[in-house]
């Protein structure tokens, strides 16, 4: 069978569908059963106490992990904070050999610029 005879024939059972006399057509009217709920307590299912006991505990567990968070970021701060400090003890910002390169800082003593074995320099000259 060709092509062109599959097209007409699909096109007549089309325009054929469309002239039913509404007589010949029959109406089924068809009722779904209905189900009632099953009642009784699923598996794995929770109940409302459990529920809310499950909600405060959640959110205590939630508020002790951020309230650990913050203590991290409270030390790391004070800890940066501290370092800080050190750095407006330091004499070398004043001293002569001290340059503001980022390559170079101290051309005498380049090891111990900008630390704490800076504070007994012995080449300080302001």
């Amino acid at each position: 069978m060709s092509t062109d005879k599959v097209i007409k024939l699909y096109i007549l059972d089309k325009k054929n569908l469309n002239l039913l006399p509404s007589s010949k057509t029959k109406l089924i009217i068809v009722n779904p059963a209905v189900t009632k709920p099953d009642l009784t307590r699923q598996q794995g299912a929770m109940t409302p106490d459990e529920a809310l006991f499950f909600i405060p505990f959640c959110s205590m567990i939630f508020l002790a992990i951020f309230i650990l968070k913050l203590l991290d970021i409270w030390k790391v701060a004070i800890a940066k904070i501290t370092t800080l400090n050190c750095f407006h003890q330091l004499p070398c910002r004043n001293c002569r050999f001290f340059t503001n390169n980022h390559y170079l800082y101290c051309t005498v003593h380049p090891s111990i610029v900008l630390t704490e074995q800076a504070l007994d320099c012995s080449d300080y000259c302001p």
